[in-house]
């Protein structure tokens, strides 16, 4: 018997635990103040407990979110739901239907987040429920007569000498007997639950039913749930069929005298502008167009607001640093002011060094300290990256989310590799960064081919890591420093478990892929992941060996100070190097991760963050 109430009813697998865990999709240790209950899209969510929702919308990373306030500092709350049932200051019940199972806000496939907060600290959630704690055996107060109103699909069936159609016996073995309104219902519904129908406009509108079967095809389907009502007789059953309406779960039987009241939103599937005022702005750039002086040295340019091209004189270094994703690539230098240099925030910016094409962007901050001097700090045009928005899109491969959102924020584009992989509906909302961080993994997860999109002297270009191979050698005698670490602790998997929930069987498909020459060396180190639509177990299989290629790694990486200056070494690019490192002797092309080149009195000088494709690298 349950003091509280499993908040998603025949879901019982914990996907992701309470505690620190890799983050799925920024990669990092991070705290994961829940558990990850993985649930078909649109299985309803029931309240853990009576109380009050005190939040219910939109909420972040959480996506569609509600909480509830249970009294005694106890808290509880459910994130990424596809819809809400329940509005803020609402009074719930235990075991009442709030909400709806999906994968809004920052999630990688259909979960329930469900945590909890004790005097507004987090709490494990399973210290406090159980998956066996149902509103059948609900013994907690303010839950009595607990009911769910969910839609349904109603079939008909009678006693027939055909195992198909479900012979004479239930699924507990006692004979089905008309007279006492059966039917056979979901895994997910308990044997015993209450079944009212409602809504089908026949006579049998208010009867109640009680569980007491199962069937391969008697599943929940895009959040309607499937019943077998047996009738009293083959002439009904022929002449009832199928039926759409409602269903009341629990309760008491009575014909919804306790009646949550119906859904009155539907899932979020789509993002629709309604109304844009005023144009979006475009700033002229002539200095898009000016030539290179190709003189040796550094070449810096400014153009200000009234489209006059500046050379100003630089003090001291001048430094490019570039991020293999989540950041822009910056240009800062010191500029001596004199009576003729004026420039503001927002003017184009390039530089380039011995006639070379290095960067190309805008100026976003300056500083002073004394009238002579001024700090400049300039981003490329990813730095628009940092926007947050909220999208839909379907159908579209990375390179062309790439173009869709750069014409939406009147970027420049260059050459986009063809990325091939469609990814299916998506609906996103957090930075542009994040959104292109997220087509990127599922491209990587789906084909095993990494791209690397930056910003290339104005205009944004997506290449694959196999085209970013540079012809730059890097040894001990090439670096006045150098820093090395090897770990297995983070983003490293030798098991790969994929599942997939087949609504036609009532099975939840799992294919399993180990490699037991690592899981010798390092123990079970498992990936995890629940697929949305079904693939063949070939497809399966091939999948589970792309994300094997790509996890069942040593994450090392290598930090070279003060190399030789090459403009071509950006992050994102590989150069081959060649060190024994202690464990491990290297001769082999590595990603640089992050890039700063210094320029200073005509030298220039780089340091180099290197690692593999993913944070790995092999001899």
């Amino acid at each position: 018997m349950g003091k509280y109430v499993w908040p998603c009813p025949g879901y019982s697998y914990v996907s992701s635990g309470y505690g620190n865990r890799v983050h799925p999709i920024y990669g990092s240790v991070k705290f994961h103040d829940g558990i990850d209950l993985a649930a078909a899209s649109g299985t309803p969510i029931l309240a853990f407990g009576p109380g009050t929702v005190t939040m219910s919308g939109w909420n972040g990373g959480y996506g569609n979110y509600i909480s509830i306030d249970h009294g005694g500092g106890l808290m509880s709350f459910y994130g990424h739901c596809s819809a809400l049932y329940v509005k803020n200051g609402a009074k719930v019940k235990a075991g009442q239907k709030i909400a709806a199972v999906g994968t809004t806000g920052s999630s990688t496939g259909c979960h329930l987040h469900f945590g909890m907060h004790k005097n507004g600290s987090p709490v494990n959630p399973q210290n406090y429920v159980k998956d066996s704690d149902t509103t059948a055996n609900y013994t907690g107060t303010g839950g009595s007569g607990v009911v769910n109103t969910v839609k349904a699909m109603f079939t008909a069936y009678y006693p027939a000498d055909n195992a198909m159609e479900g012979g004479f016996l239930d699924a507990l073995g006692k004979p089905l007997d008309p007279s006492k309104r059966t039917c056979a219902a979901p895994p997910s519904v308990a044997f015993d639950t209450k079944v009212t129908v409602k809504g089908t406009g026949t006579s049998l509108d208010g009867v109640t039913y009680t569980v007491n079967d199962r069937g391969g095809a008697i599943q929940i389907e895009n959040g309607v749930y499937h019943f077998d009502l047996l009738m009293s007789s083959n002439e009904e059953c022929n002449n009832w069929g199928v039926r759409y309406g409602t269903a009341i779960l629990g309760g008491d039987g009575a014909s919804g005298s306790a009646e949550q009241e119906e859904e009155k939103s539907k899932p979020i599937t789509k993002v629709m502008v309604k109304s844009v005022t005023g144009a979006s702005g475009t700033r002229k750039e002539d200095l898009r167009d000016l030539p290179a002086y190709r003189q040796a040295g550094a070449e810096l340019t400014i153009q200000n607001k009234q489209n006059q091209m500046q050379n100003p004189v630089v003090e001291g270094k001048i430094t490019w640093e570039t991020q293999r994703s989540g950041a822009p690539a910056s240009l800062k230098f010191t500029v001596v002011k004199d009576d003729t240099l004026s420039f503001h925030e927002g003017n184009p910016v390039s530089f380039r060094f011995n006639g070379q094409n290095v960067f190309y962007g805008y100026v976003f901050s300056k500083s002073r300290s004394n009238s002579l001097l001024i700090d400049v700090t300039c981003y490329d045009q990813t730095r628009y990256f940092k926007n947050k928005d909220t999208i839909s899109y379907e159908n579209k491969t990375y390179a062309e989310l790439v173009k869709m959102l750069a014409a939406d924020y009147g970027l420049i584009v260059g050459t986009l590799a063809d990325t091939k992989y469609k990814i299916p509906q998506r609906i996103e909302e957090g930075t542009i960064f994040d959104i292109f961080g997220n087509a990127s993994d599922l491209t990587v997860i789906n084909t095993g081919k990494v791209y690397n999109l930056f910003d290339d002297f104005g205009k944004l270009a997506l290449k694959s890591y196999a085209d970013m191979l540079l012809p730059i050698y890097i040894d001990e005698d090439t670096a006045q420093d150098y820093s090395y670490t090897s770990s297995i602790d983070s983003d490293v998997y030798n098991r790969i478990k994929l599942a997939y929930d087949n609504g036609d069987t009532g099975e939840r498909e799992v294919h399993v892929l180990n490699d037991t020459t690592s899981q010798a060396k390092w123990g079970v180190l498992q990936h995890y992941a629940k697929l949305d639509s079904a693939l063949s177990t070939a497809d399966l299989q091939a999948k589970a060996k792309v994300l094997m290629k790509y996890y069942n790694v040593i994450r090392r990486e290598l930090t070279m100070k003060k190399v030789f200056g090459d403009v071509r070494a950006r992050a994102g690019a590989s150069v081959a190097v060649g060190m024994g490192l202690g464990d491990i002797d290297i001769k082999n092309y590595m990603c640089i991760e992050r890039a700063k080149h210094t320029f200073e009195h005509g030298l220039h000088t780089m340091d180099l963050h290197l690692s593999g494709i993913r944070g790995e690298f092999l001899a």
